[in-house]
């Protein structure tokens, strides 16, 4: 299964005119083109209806797996979309997309949102001048179809550099979107992040290392910026980070309220170490009424990804 250009409910050939989809089927029938980039965020890819079909089918042999199996080769798109407008452009002209179609949840919030995981922050606004909602549907799943507006200057004629990034000295689930199965009386499904949304936190004993591989474009570098937090809350103590890159070395204090973004050039192969240099201290000795006793050091906010050439 593809996610690059895909009509997943058949409705560029009017097939189901009777459908809650009619709407969205006129649409693309008019067009000149109409292949279709399914996309959505981070918890609502099964509220189309299809990929949900699939899952309570596969899911009910392979528990998780199933998940991993309908997504096959979406990690791909969200990899590109996490490198910016202007290079997600290139990629979708390339591809001859013409729409996007998202589920209505993620419509409502007016962007595709996917926290740093291997890929960078995924942060498309749906508002901005390339895309133009065409049509919304009803239904049990309603979706959302927006026409790609493509400037002039984009070109088709290249795909954007792929990557992934790589992580090592902390948990899977400090970079890892949760995926919960209930399976008790009904399958349940939950897709969440660990605790927050928008951070994570590193704990006592654990060293992030962040690599980048881009083996198909050994050569191009990469612009990663990466957004810090002292842990946690209003009191949170002052913490010293040092990054390291090679022979680069950088330092960055950390105060409570704050948010401190730092920029590093980047390429295949390389590896962002990251240490506090102070102590990590309990919950409980600035947040005394969480009564939390984990030791926290520091939390990462927003990691985006941009090429640098």
């Amino acid at each position: 299964m593809s996610f690059s250009i895909i009509d997943p409910f058949h409705i560029a050939t009017g097939t189901y005119d009777s459908n809650p989809y009619s709407d969205i089927a006129r649409e693309l029938n008019e067009s000149p083109s109409s292949d279709v980039l399914a996309i959505a965020s981070y918890a609502d890819f099964y509220k189309f209806p299809v990929y949900k079909y699939l899952r309570d089918v596969l899911g009910t042999r392979l528990a998780f797996h199933g998940e991993n199996s309908v997504e096959y080769g979406y990690g791909d798109v969200l990899g590109q979309a996490s490198l910016g407008e202007e290079s997600f452009l290139q990629y979708l002209r390339y591809r001859g997309i013409s729409h996007i179609i998202v589920p209505a949840s993620t419509a409502e919030t007016g962007f595709v949102f996917h926290r740093w995981s291997t890929h960078g922050t995924v942060n498309l606004d749906l508002n901005s001048t390339i895309f133009s909602l065409a049509r919304k549907s009803g239904g049990d799943y309603p979706l959302a179809l927006y026409r790609v507006n493509y400037p002039n200057s984009t070109r088709a004629d290249k795909i954007p550099p792929s990557y992934t990034l790589e992580w090592s000295g902390v948990r899977t689930q400090f970079y890892s979107l949760l995926r919960i199965i209930d399976e008790r009386y009904k399958v349940n499904y939950v897709r969440k992040y660990e605790e927050r949304i928008d951070t994570a936190w590193v704990f006592d004993g654990e060293q992030v290392g962040m690599t980048l591989v881009s083996e198909d474009t050994p050569d191009q570098e990469f612009v990663v910026e990466m957004q810090f937090v002292a842990a946690y809350g209003e009191n949170a103590p002052t913490q010293v980070l040092k990054l390291s890159i090679d022979a680069q070395v950088q330092a960055v204090t950390l105060r409570a309220g704050e948010v401190n973004a730092v920029s590093i050039v980047i390429r295949n192969g390389q590896t962002i170490q990251i240490e506090n240099v102070f102590a990590c201290k309990e919950g409980t000795s600035f947040a005394p009424s969480d009564n939390d006793g984990r030791k926290f050091c520091y939390g990462i906010r927003e990691i985006f990804l941009r090429l640098a050439n």
